[in-house]
Order: structure tokens, then sequence, then C-alpha cells
């Protein structure tokens, strides 16, 4: 290919169905079987402490919406049944006894609040939900064969009026009168590639097709404006973004576009009721909130900027109420929430802006459930590497935070540890984030063991959030960091964009950069530094070990994506535009095949030491192929001089990955605090 001749020397282990592929996994089992034997104990250990209580997965908490507060259940109603239900109690029923923190209703398990109304006695199965106005209808759409399958039924009466309409997508809003539901109809591919509007009562066949997407690459997806007013309608895919609005008042009438397709940075548009709001990037590639008019056919031409953001700043997503906005905001690294009041004219007040938090260094803060037009609290859910997922609002006029919930972590004591912001110096000039996590009475002295986790990939963001795993490690005295290197989405577009496609290898260099500065500020011994990573993580760790081996004593990749060019030549494996979008095509593209061949964990191995390394893949549950990782372990044991009975190279494959994810993590786990010499690790 482009004039190269390659020998793939263990090409054979991708033939999944082989008898030879078998036997050579069910070998790779049992020599790691004998390597890790002696580490049955800690195992166990480590797998009865990571099913103790954790933080409460179940955060949820009643929204309110037209007079009535909407709860979701989690299967807790006792002899009523186990299955997770959605209900809702009118707020004039709610007694002052039954309230909690900032007035929202206490939910008792076991038993139903007086008045509360059971909508769906079982949401297994049901995708999402639509409210008609003043919450009088509820369309529910239930997965099925070849879509959803939608049921409307009035709440009144508990009657069911329409379950004509079949193959919808997930999105559900109906129109201002109540006489109609627009739905996204779904092709043979699964994609929504039409809206459709329904008269509710009639015939699914007599439905009209209000939009349709001819690009086979793009989604459509449908959303109210939370004053009711509109339906906004976008087409998105990792190419290029269009949005239309469409009156609900006139749901016959046709949508009109307002932004034309979009290529390159995506804008992001919020109805505000008597204008638009736009998020894009200027000309210098900063944020930029501006407004347009409400009847713009190009926002991009017609918005006048009111607020851009700051060095170090980028702006992700704005929700539009009638007294404020809130702003989704970037800041060095971490997800804040920015809120600015509206003037009685709907204007914003700038100045008045102010940020919410709650002071901790790692602190992550996101926008919840805010559904209503007209409230005057903002819901938001607050994580840090030590704070158990909080949901609070704040009051917009006062700046009172409540805490409304906080899962329940009986364990954590988060004076017991320390987390902290590092900037390691990357290539380029660039400072890389990395956040800590520490025993409060390790100190950078050069002698403690740690680990760093790196993703690097299709802008994603490796956030803070509390994770019991990360605290065992940190308990038997691991430094514990992330590495929030280029590729992934901590710093903004460009920071993705600058660790993708011919830029892939600056993310490398950026984990590489980070490890350096764990060491070389004595938060890390030398020697005794892992790393980890999963799918593009391993990618993220396999190729920096091979560029730079000397900085990792072990490392541990899961389900890793280290035979990628391979993979992307394959034309049995399904790929994605998102995944042709993030390594390019190296089939088209010369240039893109030869950085693929220059990165590639399985074609670079060098003949040097290396760090020990445990891998683990499967045959089912993992978007990569489980032969990347049996072919980069084969191209490691041939090639590298290190002495693999003191830095042994494993590799655990095992069947489906979800019903073996515990066992799995327990004894990476284990093997890797051995492999640093932790203290009571091999007894």
């Amino acid at each position: 290919m482009h004039g190269d001749t390659v020998v793939t020397r263990y090409g054979w282990l991708r033939d999944r169905h082989s008898s030879e592929v078998a036997a050579h996994l069910d070998a790779e089992n049992a020599y790691t079987d004998r390597a890790t034997a002696d580490l049955g104990a800690l195992r166990s250990r480590l797998a009865q402490d990571l099913t103790s209580p954790g933080p409460d997965p179940d955060l949820s908490v009643p929204v309110y919406s037209d007079g009535w507060w909407y709860i979701d259940r989690a299967g807790d109603q006792g002899d009523r049944g186990a299955h997770p239900s959605l209900s809702r109690v009118q707020d004039r029923a709610v007694l002052r006894g039954e309230r909690g923190p900032g007035g929202v209703p206490e939910v008792p398990a076991g038993h139903l609040l007086e008045g509360e109304q059971t909508l769906i006695p079982d949401r297994r199965g049901v995708l999402d939900v639509a409210f008609s106005a003043g919450g009088g209808l509820l369309a529910r759409a239930e997965a099925s064969i070849g879509g959803c399958s939608v049921t409307i039924v009035d709440l009144s009466t508990s009657d069911e009026l329409d379950r004509s309409v079949r193959t919808a997508g997930p999105d559900l809003v109906f129109s201002a009168d109540s006489q109609w539901l627009l739905y996204t109809r779904l092709d043979e591919f699964g994609r929504s590639h039409q809206v459709r509007r329904h008269r509710i009562g009639s015939s699914a066949g007599e439905d009209v097709t209000v939009l349709e997407e001819p690009d086979h690459w793009a989604e459509l997806q449908l959303a109210r404006s939370r004053d009711g007013s509109t339906l906004v309608i976008r087409s998105v895919s990792v190419a290029a973004t269009e949005t239309w609005l469409l009156d609900l008042d006139d749901p016959t009438s046709a949508p009109r576009s307002v932004t034309g397709r979009h290529h390159g940075a995506h804008p992001v548009i919020e109805h505000a009721g008597d204008r638009l709001l736009v998020i894009l990037q200027d000309d210098a590639g900063h944020s930029v909130l501006a407004e347009a008019p409400l009847r713009s056919v190009d926002v991009a031409s017609q918005a006048r900027p009111v607020l851009t953001a700051r060095r170090g700043e980028q702006f992700d997503d704005v929700e539009a109420f009638a007294g404020f906005l809130a702003l989704q905001v970037r800041a060095e690294g971490l997800p804040g929430v920015r809120i600015i009041p509206r003037r009685d004219d709907g204007s914003v007040e700038i100045l008045a802006a102010r940020a919410l938090g709650h002071g901790g260094e790692l602190d992550a803060v996101r926008l919840d459930a805010n559904p209503s037009w007209s409230q005057r609290t903002v819901r938001y859910r607050l994580d840090s590497l030590l704070t158990p997922a909080t949901i609070a609002q704040v009051d917009v006029a006062t700046s009172e935070i409540t805490v409304l919930r906080r899962a329940a972590a009986p364990a954590v004591d988060p004076e017991r540890y320390l987390e902290r912001r590092l900037w390691a110096p990357g290539p380029q000039g660039a400072l890389i984030p990395i956040s800590l996590i520490s025993r409060r009475d390790v100190v950078a002295d050069g002698t403690a063991p740690g680990l760093l986790f790196g993703e690097g990939a299709f802008g994603t963001s490796v956030d803070p959030m509390l994770v019991p795993g990360t605290l065992e490690l940190a308990d038997r005295g691991l430094v514990v960091a992330i590495a929030h290197v280029r590729g992934g989405g901590e710093m903004g577009p460009s920071w993705h964009l600058s660790g993708r496609q011919l830029h892939k290898a600056t993310s490398f260099d950026d984990f590489a950069a980070c490890a350096d500065h764990l060491l070389s500020t004595g938060w890390v011994a030398p020697g005794r530094l892992g790393a980890a990573g999963t799918g593009a993580g391993g990618l993220l760790v396999a190729a920096s070990a091979n560029r730079s081996p000397g900085l990792f004593r072990a490392i541990i990749v899961g389900a890793p994506l280290v035979d990628p060019l391979e993979t992307l030549l394959d034309p049995e494996v399904m790929l994605t535009l998102e995944e042709w979008a993030e390594w390019g095509d190296p089939a088209g593209d010369e240039a893109i095949y030869r950085c693929l061949r220059g990165y590639s964990p399985a074609e670079n191995v060098r003949e040097a030491e290396y760090p020990a390394v445990f891998a683990w893949t499967a045959l089912d549950g993992t978007d990569i192929p489980h032969a990347e990782a049996a072919i980069w372990i084969a191209e490691l044991r041939e090639t590298v001089t290190s002495d693999q009975a003191e830095r042994p190279i494993l590799l655990r494959c095992v069947p489906e990955v979800h019903g073996d994810a515990l066992e799995l993590q327990a004894e990476a786990m284990a093997w890797l605090l051995d492999q640093l010499d932790v203290p009571g690790a091999s007894s």
C-alpha cells in the first residue's frame, strides 16, 4: 500500500473463529494464571473492597415543571415492585413535612407520596418521554424492533390515545395545542433521518415528512425550546451541523434554517424567547457568546457578540431562562457554570455574571435538569476526585446554594486525602493539566509509587470524579494522576484538534511530559511509576511506552487500540464517521498511512528495556478487536530486551467484558501493586 510492503507476522490472530486462535488465547490465559498465582489473596481483598458500598449511583431528585414534581424512582417501591418507575405529584399536594432541602419533596422508599400518580410503572425499555404543554398528555418511546414504538397517554384518564407510530427515534415533541406529535423516523441503518408530523389519533401512514437529512453520516435531533414556543431541529455529524426552527403554534408550517450547513467548529444555538443565543469561534479560535434576531437566516453573520472567553476558557453550552442565562464553561481544564442575569428587556447583564463552585481545587460543575422557563434557581451537579457526586441548586437572586442530594459514600473521608491540579511543561510550550490525588501524608519527596491514567482521543474530557478504585490505590500509598493530554477535550476544541490525525503524536509527547513531571517534581519515585488506559487510552499508554519506555515500570491496557493501522484497513471492521475523523483514512491518504505506521504500537516495538505489561481484552463487549492486544503482546515478547521474568508481559482474554469487569479490575490492580513494590502487595 502506498508503495509500502509490510509482513504482518501475527495477522492470523484476527480470525476469532479459528481453533488455532482459541488455543492461543487459552495458552495466554494459562500463562497469566501461572504468573499471577501468588497474587490470589490480594486480588480477593481488592475484589471485596471494590464491591463494598461506594458512591450511590442513583442521584435522582424530583424535578419541577408546570406545577408538578416529576419523580424518577429507581426500583425502590417494595411490594409495588422493584422496577424503576416514573411518577408525579402536584406541588400543592406536597405537605410541608414531606419537603426536604430547597422545598423539594422527600421521596420515601417503599411507598408513594399522598397524591403521587404513577405514569410509567416500569421504565425499562423506555428511552425517552415527552409531555404536552400543561402536562396533560404523555408520549413515551419504547425500544422495539427497528426503532421505538410510541404510546400517547391522556394522564387525566390514563387512557391510551395512540400507538400507531413505529420505527421512530427517541426524540418526541408535542405541538402547542397538543394535537400533533413531532418525531424522528429511523432508516434501515438506525439513523434518525426524517422529522415527521403525526396527528394524534390518526394512522401513522398519514404522517407528513417535515424534514429529511440526506447525509448518511448525519442524524437529526429534536428539542422543544424552554419557553415551549419552538421546535429546535438539529442535524449533527462530525463534519457539519445545521439548525432549523419550527413554530409549535403552527406545526404544519415549514421549518426554517437559521445556520445553513455549517462546517468546522459547530455553533451552539439556544432559543431564548425573544432572541437566539449562539456560541461561535472567532477568527482567533476564542469562544464567543453572541445573540441574534429570532428571525435570523444566518446567525453567524447576524450575531452580535456579548461575551468572549478569557484565555484558558471555552464556552461549551448555554441555557436560556426568562430571567437569566446559564453558561457551561471549561476553564483551566475543568467544567464550570456561570450565571448571567437578564434585564427586563431580555438583554444580559454581563458585568453581573458569577461562577458556581464550592471552592475545591478540582471541582467539576455541570448543569443538571432545569426544564422551567420561569424558574429562579439553577440545578447542577458537582464532582471532584474526593467529592461524592452531588446535586445542588443555587438561588439566582440571592446566590444561596442548597445541596439537594449527595451520593452515599460512607467509606470516604475527605480529610484523609489531598487533590491537586498540576501543570506539566509540554511540547510547543503547552502546559498539560494533571489531576492528582494521594493520601494527605504522602509528600513529594521522590519515594512514592504512582499511577498515571490517560485517554486523549475523540475530544473526550476525563473530568475529576470520585472512583472507589482510585481511592483503593491511594489508600495503599500510590499517587494517582490523570494526564489531560491533547486529543481530549479538557481545554476546548483546539485541544482535541491538536492531538488527532496527523498530530496524534502530540498526545504521546504530552503523556510522556506528564510522567516526567511527576518524576522530576518528586511526586513519584523513579522506577515506581505505572500507566494505565483503556481503548484509545490503551493506544496512548502503549505508544508512549514505545517512545519513552524508561519512564514506566509497569503498564496496564484494557481492550487497547494497539494495532490501529491494520484495523482501519480491515474491511470486516465496521467503523463510524467519528472514528474515521479521529484517526484519518490510511487507504485514501498516504500521509495518514505513514503517520499511523509511525506510531502504531504493534509496529513500533523497540529492542529496548520495556515496562512490565498487563493487557486485557474480550471477545465480545468492546468496539476494538481482541486481536489488537494479542498481536501487540506477541510483538513485545518477540522484541523487547528486558528480563520477562522480572518484567512479565501478560494477556488476559475473557469472553465478554461486562460480566468480568470487577475481576479484571481486581486482577490488574493486584498485579500493578506487586510490580510497583507496594508494601503488602505480595502477601
